[in-house]
Order: structure tokens, then C-alpha cells, then sequence
């Protein structure tokens, strides 16, 4: 019954089309209006303009190959209909009705043409029907060849294309009439969905496609099997990429325009959203926030070297959602680089290391496990699979001996994570990962609890924002509303929101990561207000990670080589690059600078009230004794009866330690200041030596000899290990800051300064920030052998 309606609407366009007198030539249709992108703060990000992107063609320079390629993908009928193809429109309609919305189009070539040029993307029932008779009455007045000529000069092709003329000289760099066989081909795949089949940023899809507008070609006996199998071996040979008009903070605009070109609701064809974007005159508001973003970039220019590994970042609200900042690259309009419009933010897909950890974390606290539940030592263990042994390792072959699952976390111990995915399985850890934020293709196998699989930046800042929202994952979201150019809204987002965890499990999830920055892997992003996180590094340095978040702002940073897999070690990187290092010192600097002027929220914080604070070398797993080496020595919480009992007997002979009058005072954690006070206030002189320790923010003092509460006679030296170079060694990080405050600093280590006012390229920057140090030569970390140069915008 529900084809009785298809077959009226038939009936009626038949009826209608009995009336038509011929329509005159409509042209190439009207030129557009300027879209504007604003920021959240109401400044311009973009201005987007189609103008007359057109090269157009005559029917006499069109090739064959491409005549036949583009009528046999999008109207094969094209030759012999008047107008309107009775068969696919009463298909389509039978569809459409029965589906009970917009499932089949239905429509010509000349159809499409109308519509491109005279018609709105409205797509019902009474405009197909319009449609229709627009189409009947102009095939009474211009020929077949004609209307193909004018629907090739108007159609939208990708990247700014419009129509075939633009299109041959956009991907290939040469006249339409040049085009080959193959290169025809891909041209006629495009008109479907020319985002999505970009060759430039989807070649695979672009060949996909094209591929099936060989297939329709031979079966349409207008191209042999012959040459279509040759035509589909073709390598993708396209034109080096057009730089297009500079828009601010590209690597977010360009992201908008991206999700635009798909968004149904702005026209049912990727021409009709081109033409809403670039000839519509819409007025875009998005979420990004120019200041955060501005302290996204500063903090990536003033911890990378300038030769180094590149950086990626992502932040958003956890509470709603909004994408505040990303930073997708070095420089997205750098001719010279392969990959800089290559967006590693959003499409960027790298191993995630121990970043991954928390949703294992949360899988085991939804499974019944506590942040106390204690799991068995060691450096290593073999786990059996379904895919057979997996052989696990900590990292840097660490032996920390019974640990509960919040120290396991804390310090990142790979075995301890083994031995949970084993027990919950792999698959639900994908399904909480999947949960809270994840989009990428997870599998369920075991090594996932340890980040061998890929994510993307935003969505491992996305799902850590779950954990912020107590469980509550709220979508990405760039763009809030549009506006055409007289004010109506034609498109107002609507949150995507969704219960992904439990709110307790969330909040321990929290607890244990709040002790990660506190006293871990993460020390170096603490910024003095609540923060939780987690440092990631893949296998051989190859990707390093760190995510985390305030209540306010959740935020992943990621850093290795775009190009390869680049291990980030020495000589290639001046040092071992962890989540721990590079990624948490920028992710602390930026969130700190984005959250200079807002207010502290809290964060669930760990009891460990009722464990025992126990120092183990981690190279046998055992009590640390006073001669253990100090690198070896970490602080982890116990339960009583899981304490151990025997001391290090590896550096520790029997009697080493003569008791005297007095009791080595705790100055682990100290920094440098408070650790000789309460030294010299006990009756011990200090001894002090300095060490690189990764994870921990320089000056503060990570080990000690004797250790905290053992017997030493009065007046005996305690010698501390303290994080970082010694003072005035190596030059700081002055970027970002006022210039007065700079030379101060720099005087204070006696550093020869040449100080340049030159301001930076961009205008806008150096005027809003007279003044302050915008470069720096030698980097931050840089040993202090010589003068040093900073600019400073006049």
C-alpha cells in the first residue's frame, strides 16, 4: 500500500510536465556571498568565497573519456530521457516513501544542473516535482551537449574546484582537454562526495571510487575490461597542492570546513553544501577560544628545539564538550613539507603507550577491583592468550616487587596492567575505551591495556574529559550555530551525550591519576592545581604522550616524528624523549597559561591513610637500603601485611649502618631549600648532587643517603639527589615572557644576554603582546656556554 503515494507524486510531475513551455538558458547561475568563521570570542577566524573559481570549457574541449565517466557514474540514461528519468525518479520515491525520509535522489544531470544554479537544496516531494518540470522544459530548448557543457561548468569538485575546468588544472595541473583515461575517472568519482574522496587527503577512498566508475563504464560497453584493468593500476599522480588563503589557526578552521562539507543540513549534495559554505554568505560560530589557542602554540615553540620531533595537541571542556585549541602541525602553509596539511590532531593515529592505562583502570574498578587490590611483582611476566604467550616487561626492566593497583598506575608498571587485562579481558577495556570517547578501530586483544593500538589526540583528550565529567562523555563539538546572512539560524549543534561510565568508578579513575602527576610518571605537569593525568610512551620512543586534565579542561599532547617511525633518543633527539618529559612540560605550560584568570576546581584525590610510604629499588624489588643507587629508588604505598621485610642485600652489606644518636629526617619530595632546613634543624650537613629524573620538576629532591628514619650519628652528612641540571648550567625556557622578567632571571646565572626588539610575523601577536620574549636562541635546556638571544616584540 505505502506505493500508492510514489505513484501519485509520478503522476503529478506527469501531469505538471504537460503544461511546461521551454525555459530559457539559466546560465552558470549567480555569483555567492562571503561566509565568515568567527572565533568564540566573536573575532574572524576565516572568510570563505567561492568568486569565480571557475576555468570554464566548451563541449568541443571536453575528452571522451571523461563525457562517458561522469554520465555513466551520475546518469546513464543521460542520451535518451527528456529531462527526467521516469524509472530511477519512481524508484527513488518508492524508496524515500517507504523509508519514511530522503534515501534515493533520483535526480538527472540536467536535474542536477537546475538545481545548482536556479534551485535551493530543499529536497521534498513539491520541489522534486518542480524539479522535474524545470528539467522538461529546458531539454525543450537547449541540446544534450549544451546541458552537459553548462551542469561540467558548474559542478562543485573538491578543494575549491568548481567545475571540471578548475578541476583538471586543481588535482592534475593541466587543461580539461589533457585529461587521460584514468585521471577522467577520478574526476567523474568525485562529484559524489568530494570531501570524502579528496585524493589529496583520502587517496585510498579517491581510488576506491574511482574504481567504480571503470566498473560502470564497462558495464555500459562504453570501455573494454581491457583498458579499464589498465586505467585502475594507474598511479595516483596529482599537481603539488595550491596554497590556499591563509585563515587563522588553520588547523581548526580547516577542521570546520571539513565536517561542514558533510553536514547533511546544510544541502543533500556536496554541492549544495559547497555552495552554502562558499557562496552562501553564512555567518559559522565555532568554540574555539583565540587565547588558549595562542597558549597552545607558545608552549610547543618554547619546550621543542626547533629541529626536534613535532607536537600535536587537543583541548576541550569536559562539560561541554567544546574544542577549545588544536594544534595540528609545525606549519600548515609550509610549501616544503609533505605533511602540513596533514591534520595530527584530528587524523593523526599513533600508538598511545601507557596513556592508555586509564580505561584499563576503569574496566577493573567496574569488574569489582579497589585502587588497593594487589597485584604480584617483578620485572616481567608471561601472560597466555588466545594468540599465544605474550611476554611482558616493565619498563627499563624496573622490579618494584607486590604492588597495590594505585601504585601500578602511579609508576606505570607494565606487569601489574598484564595481569589486570587478563583478568577483566581485553574486550571489556575497548568496550570502556569505546565508551568514553574512542571513535578508532580498538581490537580486543591483550596488548591493548598497554596502548599498542592507535588513537587520535582529540579523542584520547575527549575520553580523559569523561573521566573530568564523572563519567558523562559529551562529543566534540566545533561549531555552535549558523547563521545565514540575514540572521536566521539555520543550524544550532545539539550536544551528543551519553552515560559512558559510572560516576564512582570515574572519581577513583580521577583519584589514581590526581597521584600520577602528584608523586609519579606525570610530576612535571603539576602545576600547583588539581590536576589528574597519565604519560604515555610507545615502544622504542617512538610516540610520546601525555593526557590530562583540571575540571575545567581536558588536554592530550603528543610528540614523535609524522613522517616515520622515529625513535626519540639520542643523537636524533638531545634526549630520551617519555610521556614524562617533553609532552608533560607542555601540556603543564599551556594549561597553566590557559587557566591563568580562571578559579580552581577539585579533583578526587587517593586515601592512602592506612598503607605504609615504603622505598624499594626497583632493581631487585626490594627494601632500598642507604647504598642502594639512588636511580633506583621509588616510593610506593603498601597495605601492612604486603610490605616487604628484607632489605637489598645486592648493595647493602650486613652492618654497613652504625646506629648513632639521631634519625635520618624525610627530605624526599623537598625542594632543594626545604630539604637543607630540615637537615641542618636535625644536626645533619647536606651534601647535594644533581641528576636528570625524567618525570620530576627540577630542584626537587627524589632521593637521599641515608634513607628517611634510619639511624646516623648526629652531625653526619646526608647526601640528596635532586632532579634537574644544577643551577645556571643550562639556560631557562623564557618564551612567553615579559623581557624585564627575563634579563632578571638571566642575570641571576650570569648569562650574557643580546636582547633584540623585532617584532613577529603575525601583527596582531606582536602588538597584543608588546614587550613580551616571542623566540629564544639557545633553546630552554640548552647548557649555558655562551651568550643567548631573545627577541622581544617592540
Amino acid at each position: 500500500m505505502k506505493r500508492l503515494p510514489a505513484l501519485a507524486v509520478v503522476a503529478a510531475m506527469l501531469a505538471a510536465a504537460c503544461s511546461y513551455q521551454p525555459l530559457d538558458d539559466p546560465g552558470l547561475g549567480e555569483l555567492g556571498l562571503t561566509t565568515v568563521v568567527y572565533a568564540a570570542d566573536g573575532s574572524i577566524l576565516a572568510q570563505w568565497h567561492a568568486e569565480e573559481d571557475r576555468v570554464l570549457i566548451d563541449y568541443e574541449d571536453l575528452p571522451q573519456s571523461l563525457i562517458d565517466a561522469v554520465v555513466a557514474i551520475e546518469d546513464e540514461r543521460f542520451w535518451t530521457h527528456p529531462g527526467v528519468d521516469l524509472k530511477s525518479v519512481a524508484r527513488a520515491l518508492v524508496q524515500n516513501i517507504e523509508a519514511g525520509t530522503i534515501v534515493q535522489g533520483g535526480s538527472t544531470i540536467t536535474q542536477q544542473y537546475l538545481k545548482n544554479v536556479l534551485l535551493t537544496p530543499e529536497v521534498t516531494a513539491d520541489r522534486k516535482i518542480e524539479e522535474a518540470t524545470l528539467a522538461l522544459r529546458l531539454e525543450e530548448n537547449l541540446t544534450k551537449e549544451e546541458i552537459l557543457e553548462r551542469y561540467l561548468n558548474t559542478v562543485y569538485l573538491g578543494g575549491g574546484a568548481y567545475g571540471v575546468g578548475a578541476a583538471a588544472m586543481h588535482y592534475f595541473g593541466k587543461e580539461v582537454s589533457d585529461l587521460t583515461l584514468p585521471e577522467s575517472a577520478l574526476i567523474a568519482a568525485l562529484i559524489k562526495a568530494p570531501s570524502k574522496t579528496d585524493p589529496y587527503r583520502h587517496p585510498e577512498s579517491a581510488l576506491t571510487r574511482r574504481r567504480v566508475v571503470l566498473a560502470k563504464m564497462v558495464d555500459l560497453g562504453w570501455l573494454t575490461s581491457e583498458d579499464a584493468g589498465v586505467a585502475d593500476t594507474a598511479a595516483l599522480r596529482l599537481a603539488p597542492a595550491a596554497p590556499p588563503e591563509q585563515m587563522r589557526f588553520p588547523y581548526f578552521t580547516e577542521e570546520v570546513k571539513q565536517l561542514l562539507l558533510d553536514e547533511p543540513s546544510l544541502g543533500a549534495t556536496a554541492t549544495d553544501r559547497y555552495n552554502a559554505l562558499f557562496r552562501g554568505g553564512l555567518q559559522i560560530h565555532t568554540t574555539l577560544d583565540p587565547l588558549t589557542q595562542e597558549a597552545a602554540e607558545l608552549a610547543i615553540a618554547g619546550v621543542l628545539p626547533e629541529d626536534g620531533p613535532a607536537a600535536a595537541l587537543a583541548s576541550v571542556e569536559p562539560r561541554t564538550g567544546y574544542v577549545r585549541a588544536i594544534v595540528g602541525g609545525v606549519d600548515f602553509y609550509d610549501p616544503d613539507d609533505p605533511v602540513a596539511r596533514f591534520n595530527l590532531a584530528t587524523q593523526g593515529l599513533r600508538q598511545t603507550g601507557s596513556a592508555f592505562k586509564p580505561f584499563v583502570l576503569a574496566a577493573a574498578l567496574e569488574s569489582g577491583f579497589s585502587l588497593t587490590s594487589t597485584f604480584a611483582g617483578g620485572s616481567s611476566i608471561e601472560i597466555s592468550t588466545p594468540s599465544g604467550p605474550w611476554q611482558v616487561e616493565n619498563y627499563g626492566g624496573a622490579n618494584f616487587g607486590n604492588l597495590t593497583l594505585l601504585d601500578g598506575t602511579v609508576w606505570s608498571v607494565n606487569i601489574v596492567y598484564a595481569q589486570l587485562v587478563d583478568v577483566v579481558g581485553p574486550q571489556a577495556v575497548v568496550d570502556v575505551a569505546s565508551a568514553a570517547g574512542i571513535t578508532s578501530d580498538l581490537q580486543p586483544f591483550h596488548a591493548v591495556a598497554l596502548g599498542a593500538q592507535e588513537a587520535s589526540i582529540l579523542d584520547m583528550a575527549s575520553a580523559y574529559g569523561t573521566f573530568a565529567a564523572e563519567g558523562v562523555h559529551i562529543s566534540p563539538i566545533f561549531v555552535t550555530h549558523i547563521e545565514t546572512s540575514d540572521g536566521r539560524n539555520i543550524y544550532s549543534e545539539v550536544p551528543v551525550i551519553t552515560e559512558a561510565i559510572d560516576r564512582t568508578v570515574a572519581q577513583q579513575v580521577t583519584a589514581a591519576l590526581s597521584a600520577v602527576v602528584a608523586r609519579g610518571t606525570g610530576a612535571r605537569a603539576d602545576i600547583g592545581r588539581p590536576v589528574a593525568g597519565k604519560t604515555g610512551t610507545s615502544q622504542e620512543h617512538r610516540d610520546a604522550w601525555f593526557v590530562g586534565y583540571t575540571p575545567e579542561l581536558a588536554t592530550a599532547v603528543w610528540i614523535g616524528y609524522p613522517q616515520a617511525q622515529i625513535e626519540m633518543v639520542p643523537p636524533v633527539t638531545p634526549i630520551n624523549v617519555t610521556g614524562g618529559s617533553w609532552p608533560a612540560q607542555i601540556w603543564g605550560q599551556f594549561t597553566s597559561s590557559a587557566l591563568v584568570s580562571t578559579g580552581f576546581g577539585q579533583l578526587t584525590t587517593a586515601d592512602v591513610d592506612d598503607l605504609i610510604a615504603v622505598d624499594i629499588d626497583v632493581s631487585t624489588g626490594l627494601l632500598a637500603g642507604p647504598l642502594c643507587p639512588r636511580e633506583n629508588v621509588q616510593r610506593v604505598y603498601l597495605p601492612t601485611g604486603e610490605v616487604p621485610s628484607v632489605i637489598c642485600h645486592i648493595h647493602n652489606p650486613l652492618g654497613l649502618v652504625v646506629v648513632g644518636s639521631g634519625e635520618v629526617p624525610q627530605l624526599i619530595g623537598q625542594d632543594i631549600a626545604g630539604a637543607v632546613h630540615l637537615a641542618e634543624e636535625a644536626g645533619y650537613r647536606i651534601q647535594v648532587e644533581y641528576s636528570e629524573a625524567g618525570n620530576l620538576p627540577d630542584g626537587t629532591v627524589f632521593n637521599q643517603v641515608p634513607s628517611p628514619g634510619r639511624p646516623a650519628q648526629t652531625g653526619s652528612t646526608i647526601s640528596i639527589l635532586v632532579s634537574g641540571p644544577e643551577p645556571g648550567t643550562v639556560f631557562p625556557t623564557l618564551v612567553g615572557y615579559p623581557f624585564q622578567q627575563a634579563m632578571a632571571r638571566l642575570e641571576d646565572i650570569g648569562s650574557e644576554v643580546d636582547l633584540r626588539f623585532e617584532a613577529e610575523s603575525n601583527p596582531a601577536d606582536a602588538q597584543r603582546r608588546t614587550g613580551v620574549v616571542w623566540k629564544q636562541d639557545p633553546a630552554g635546556g640548552e647548557p649555558n656556554e655562551g651568550p643567548i638571544i631573545l627577541w622581544v616584540n617592540p
